[in-house]
């Protein structure tokens, strides 16, 4: 048996993804060279209209990307001080609003690739979760996955959702 068949294969995770709004394009990057630096970030890179942040512009004000109608910032809580056995909560809606950063507007479509993401944006009359981009949007989360280690897909309340989890998650790993 040779060295490498000994060692425990690391699981790799998406690094990137794109999210549509109405008026903005997101990469959503997960991680650089640095291993230091493995948090999200999410930089708009391209603009159509209205939005408080210009091209160029990062939200990276928290350690996990929620994907829920839009896309949010914030730090999981958990393990603390009064119960040091539980687990990080990375559900957003649980979270105490406290740790919640910046968000994006509300999400047209997700994508894997910045070119499909700029093609959608190009489109007239997006619409929230629009249907036409329905099977790229649903990859997209099927690609993040339930344990991606920087990113939660929102799946504890349907107000919250940008897709029910039925739609993504594969039948034998529904949790809800």
């Amino acid at each position: 048996m040779s060295v490498a068949e000994d060692k425990p294969q690391e699981k790799t995770y998406l690094k990137n993804f794109y999210a549509v709004t109405s008026t903005s394009v997101y990469q959503a990057r997960i991680g650089t060279d640095n291993p230091k630096e493995e948090v999200p970030v999410l930089i708009k890179i391209a603009k159509k209209g209205g939005g408080k942040i210009d091209v160029g512009g990062v939200l990276a004000n928290g350690t996990m990307v929620a994907i829920c109608k839009h896309l949010q910032m914030f730090v999981p809580e958990g393990s603390g001080r009064l119960s040091p056995s539980s687990t990080i909560e990375r559900e957003v809606v649980k979270v105490n609003t406290h740790y919640w950063g910046g968000h994006t507007s509300q999400i047209v479509a997700l994508f894997l690739k910045e070119m499909d993401a700029l093609e959608c944006s190009c489109e007239l009359n997006l619409q929230p979760c629009d249907t036409r981009w329905m099977k790229d949007t649903i990859a997209t989360l099927k690609a993040i996955g339930d344990d991606h280690p920087y990113c939660s897909i929102s799946a504890a309340l349907p107000d919250w959702w940008l897709v029910p989890p039925s739609e993504w998650r594969d039948s034998a790993d529904d949790k809800t």
